[in-house]
């Protein structure tokens, strides 16, 4: 029997392991004298709930360089994993540095650690050979906080999210899930505001509502991403209640062939500094076409913001990017009060196509110098319905 110290001094990793090997449905953490201290990746269980109070700090050690947690086999499929409460500490000054851009100890970035290059970011040959039975998480070093693959019923909330090297949490293959009331912390970064999403869904995610999410995020607040590390379809998701100043993006969709369908967007407040929704292909040749279908953006109070010192973006706040074929936009209850940046509020790229953009109730509040454009359409919109949209100059 281990000994749970809670001091922010000890090592509690094998006493709260043992909580969750005894085979226990629920494992509640009592309130600690300081702080939860754990140096490897804790493995959470099918029918399993992991309990905290919000309060609650857990904390990865320096140099741990892990996961906080994650469910115990990516191979199989379980049911019925929830994680209630806590404020997960990753610790990211202590860590090593963003494995995307830069080295570890051992001198290789996160790709070389695979034995594969970055090719396969532009090539969607290379990357079918490199990856046809890459289905799930590779056990390397990431800077996530907290990782899941194959759950059936997975619930998060109630917890905050604080100071990831990378991504707070990433899930590929996760069935009917809900993901609510969760706050991002992120105060430092290692070494740059980069990566830093919140929330990030891999393929094969579906059934899905994540709901009340708020702070500000150094990449995309949501990411649905179809194409990037686990390749497969998402679709039936509802994102409700994004609350964030002067943080990177909202929400990203991603495909650049695999599709990403019936997404709805609500009640999203805040400024941002790169895009607020970014439709996206991002990956992919050439002639790469990413698959959008039935995408609803319903009720946003947004507005552009200045960069960080590591990223300047400042793409349309609702940008459609080159090389898309979207089956269903719809852009409604939008109000923009601008005061920093003159993109437009709704920008569609060359190449890409929309076959039914419906924009309707649309205010758009100019207090720069010069003209701000509402919307900007450089690829093919087949069907285009306009209702009502107001644009004025303070």
């Amino acid at each position: 029997m281990f000994t749970l110290f809670g001091n922010g001094i000890s090592d509690d990793t094998l006493a709260i392991q043992e909580l969750l090997d005894s085979g226990a449905a629920e494992v509640v953490l009592p309130a600690p004298e300081k702080c939860y201290l754990i140096s490897k990746t804790l493995k959470i269980h099918a029918n399993q709930t992991l309990r905290m109070a919000p309060t609650t700090r857990i904390r990865l050690a320096d140099g741990s360089n892990c996961c906080m947690i994650e469910n115990d086999d990516f191979g199989v499929w379980a049911e019925n994993i929830c994680i209630d409460g806590g404020i997960w500490d990753f610790n990211n000054v202590g860590q090593e540095p963003n494995p995307y851009h830069f080295p570890g100890k051992d001198g290789k970035k996160f790709y070389a650690k695979l034995g594969m290059t970055d090719e396969y970011k532009s090539d969607f040959e290379f990357r079918e050979k490199v990856f046809p039975t890459y289905t799930q998480f590779p056990d390397v070093y990431t800077g996530f906080a907290m990782r899941f693959c194959r759950v059936r019923g997975f619930t998060l909330k109630n917890l905050t999210l604080r100071n990831p090297v990378t991504y707070g949490v990433q899930i590929g293959y996760i069935e009917d899930f809900t993901i609510r009331d969760i706050r991002f912390d992120y105060n430092t970064c290692n070494p740059k505001w980069w990566n830093m999403d919140g929330i990030h869904l891999e393929g094969y995610c579906k059934n899905g509502y994540i709901l009340n999410l708020k702070g500000a995020v150094h990449d995309d607040m949501v990411a649905l991403t179809a194409d990037d590390s686990l390749y497969g379809p998402i679709e039936n998701v509802v994102i409700d209640g994004l609350f964030a100043e002067h943080c990177h993006s909202a929400v990203r969709l991603l495909s650049w062939g695999i599709p990403v369908k019936n997404v709805t967007i609500r009640n999203v407040f805040g400024t941002f500094y790169v895009y607020a929704v970014g439709i996206t292909r991002y990956f992919g040749g050439p002639d790469a076409v990413g698959k959008m279908e039935n995408i609803i953006i319903d009720g946003a109070t947004i507005a552009s913001s200045e960069g960080t010192v590591d990223v300047t973006g400042h793409c349309p706040l609702i940008w459609v990017q080159d090389g898309l074929d979207i089956d269903g936009l719809t852009i409604r209850n939008v109000y923009r009060d601008e005061k920093a940046n003159a993109v437009p509020l709704v920008g569609i790229d060359k190449r890409s196509t929309v076959k039914r953009l419906v924009v309707d109730n649309v205010v758009q509040k100019n207090n720069l110098e010069g003209e701000l454009p509402f919307i900007q359409i450089d690829g093919e919109v087949e069907d285009y319905q306009l209702g009502f949209v107001k644009e004025y100059k303070n």
